[in-house]
């Protein structure tokens, strides 16, 4: 969906202020914005008149011989009009230390800082681009020479003043080409900081991402094979020859759309992000159904393996500031297992609305709702049956930031763990292979477990391994014991697991009872609406 400016300006309660205009000169205040069809934002410096100036055609300046993709580089340029502000950049203490904004085609970088200035020993101009320079006498103008550098920690703050420096930036066409709240000043600063700035800004991006869906898909649609085992098992005792097998997947489908907005404060003089705040919407369905089909014994773990990563569209200040999204899912299963079980279970979960702020600075928000569930359960009720099963399927997203020429980078991690566990042990009343004939417990849950994290620290902003619990919950499926109260009793549950895992080798193995007919147990449909 895009939508237009005048869409957005309704949604804004405060007077934005002008972007950057190529058209005009850039003295002591200039911005640069990004505007593509994945994202938009802005980025103010400002300092004193003096320490900010401009060589772009705005200002009078013509460049030559600029390498659009260097970073540190001499370049040539000559004033071709004096009347825009060519002089400018020798006021104050002279052109040396001044941060300059950059002509669109020159340097990778918006800003750059000039180190060194000097009348070139290349005098030439080419032909195309004489026409351009204007002079009323008919004289050439003088070809300057300026060394270039992207390094901004080597100038001295006393020298020049500090340079504040400002982004917003979301992953929304045209939602942060315009401040929403204008920076503060240099007074309001010394008053009351960065903070406040960044909350409102981030407010008003969330704001406006409620009210647009036009918001980057997350999609996966895949089977998961955690086991496929097979073994020749040979006679042992009254268990005759046979060839078994266990087989667990997972199907797996995560179906959403996710938006997010950025602020960040400080200085480019001296290089410091002082404040810094990261706002996530997301919706999304997570759903897959855990099958498993066993006729050997054993303790299994797939361990955690990815289904899928795939970068989101970012945005870069290049140079100064950028955040690069990426969409992943992981899943794991594992098992202990002593019998003949027929399994499959669905997992399924819905969440809405979702908003959240890192580092926390308002409360997260959202619905987390389950789905519906199938659940069908098959064992052979002649012999004792202990199981264990678990399955987790977790969609993440990692938003890699990096400030200042990469100065600082850190992560920031959001994860939905979405899992389904089933607890079963089960005895014969009978030696029947019938449904009736078993005593003991089956307990079938999921869960939902939603954290975002830092894998870094950033500034004096965050610390690495903040974390932050949007939602964490467990829901019954199914939970019934069968059979006399005795069994019961005597059921475990949960705590059964490390005890049965302690007499599994790891991997599978032959069982050592003889499997009858395998009779169906549960089969049930769980509503999601039935969980509390």
């Amino acid at each position: 969906m895009v939508f237009s400016p005048l869409l957005i300006a309704a949604l804004l309660p405060i007077v934005a202020r002008a972007a950057n205009d190529w058209s005009q000169a850039c003295f002591g205040d200039c911005h640069w914005d990004i505007s593509s069809e994945t994202g938009s934002g802005t980025l103010r410096i400002s300092g004193p008149h003096t320490a900010v100036s401009d060589i772009t055609d705005a200002a009078g300046w013509m460049v030559m011989d600029c390498d659009e993709n260097g970073e540190d580089q001499e370049i040539r340029l000559v004033c071709r009009d004096s009347s825009k502000g060519c002089e400018h950049i020798y006021h104050g203490n002279g052109a040396e230390n001044t941060l300059v904004r950059l002509p669109q085609n020159c340097g990778k970088m918006p800003f750059a800082l000039i180190t060194r200035e000097w009348e070139h020993e290349n005098q030439s101009i080419p032909a195309h681009q004489l026409a351009k320079i204007v002079r009323r006498d008919g004289s050439l103008p003088v070809v300057r020479g300026m060394a270039l550098a992207t390094k901004f920690d080597t100038v001295d703050p006393a020298q020049t003043g500090n340079v504040s420096l400002f982004i917003q930036g979301s992953s929304l066409k045209g939602a942060a080409g315009n401040f929403s709240v204008t920076p503060p000043s240099s007074t309001d600063l010394q008053k009351r900081g960065f903070g406040d700035w960044i909350d409102d800004t981030l407010g008003q991006i969330a704001e406006i991402h409620k009210n647009i869906s036009d918001s980057s898909p997350i999609k996966l649609d895949k089977d998961f094979p955690a086991f496929d085992q097979k073994l020749a098992c040979p006679q042992n005792g009254n268990v005759p020859a046979f060839d078994g097998e266990v087989k667990i997947d997972l199907d797996s489908k995560v179906d959403g759309t996710v938006n997010y907005g950025v602020a960040a404060a400080g200085s480019l003089i001296p290089p410091e992000i002082k404040e810094f705040g990261l706002f996530i919407g997301l919706d999304t369905s997570i759903s897959g159904t855990l099958n498993l089909d066993t006729t050997l014994s054993g303790s299994l773990s797939s361990g955690k393996k990815p289904l899928t990563e795939v970068g989101l569209p970012g945005l870069d200040f290049p140079g100064i500031f950028s955040i690069g999204p990426t969409f992943s899912v992981n899943a794991e299963a594992t098992a202990e297992l002593d019998t003949n079980i027929n399994l499959d279970v669905d997992l399924s979960y819905n969440v809405k609305g979702m908003q959240l702020f890192f580092p926390p600075s308002k409360d997260p928000k959202g619905e987390y709702k389950p789905g519906d569930s199938n659940v069908k359960l098959s064992v052979s009720p002649n012999i004792t049956t202990h199981g264990q099963i678990a399955a987790h399927l977790i969609p993440s997203l990692a938003f890699g930031i990096s400030a200042l020429g990469g100065k600082t980078k850190a992560t920031i991690n959001l994860d939905l763990d979405a899992d389904t566990a089933v607890d079963l042990s089960l005895s014969p009343l009978s030696g029947k292979s019938k449904r009736d004939d078993v005593s003991g417990c089956v307990d079938i849950s999921s869960g939902l477990a939603v954290e975002a994290g830092a894998n870094a620290d950033f500034f004096n902003i965050f610390k690495k391994d903040t974390s932050i619990s949007l939602f964490e919950k467990r829901f019954d499926l199914f939970k019934k014991c069968f059979g006399n109260s005795n069994a019961r009793r005597a059921y475990t549950g949960r705590a059964a697991r490390a005890a049965l895992k302690d007499k599994r080798a790891d991997g599978a193995i032959c069982p050592t009872d003889i499997f009858g007919s395998i009779a169906s147990i549960v089969e049930e449909k769980v509503l999601g609406s039935s969980l509390g």
